[in-house]
């Protein structure tokens, strides 16, 4: 038997859009923001690739520990045209970066340019037990 007679029935049950919608998958059209992330000492950068962002306000940036999550939805269709060949992904996106350390909440500085966000985040670091303790005294007599 053929590899092509043994195929037939198979290519008939998952034809047209319930085959594109798998392919879509592979071809990137739901893959998450690219993301290049370094470190120097106790700081990290992250950059992450957003083509298509209108406004920043549409980008959501969280922390949490060595977590950060940036979430959002893009732009790139443009009325009256129709899509031939896709790329670059659009629509919603979710990109959970896993960090190196546990990083600040109150330090972080976020911008966005040429479709690339970077964030500038720095080490959490913990506080000694002994030095919380060791509270000075200021005497005011």
């Amino acid at each position: 038997m053929d590899i092509n007679e043994w195929n037939n029935p198979f290519q008939s049950q998952f034809q047209g859009e319930f085959w594109n919608n798998f392919n879509n998958l592979f071809n990137g059209a739901y893959s998450q923001p690219r993301v290049n992330l370094y470190q120097s000492g106790h700081e990290l950068i992250c950059n992450v690739f957003l083509p298509g962002i209108k406004r920043v306000g549409e980008i959501h940036l969280s922390v949490n520990g060595s977590t950060l999550e940036v979430s959002g939805s893009n732009s790139l269709e443009y009325n009256g045209f129709q899509i031939i060949q896709q790329e670059f992904p659009h629509g919603s996106y979710k990109r959970i970066v896993e960090l190196p350390f546990p990083v600040r909440k109150d330090k972080i500085d976020a911008s966005y340019k040429s479709g690339l966000l970077t964030v500038h985040l720095y080490r959490l670091i913990p506080v000694n037990e002994k030095e919380k303790l060791g509270i000075p005294i200021r005497d005011e007599e």
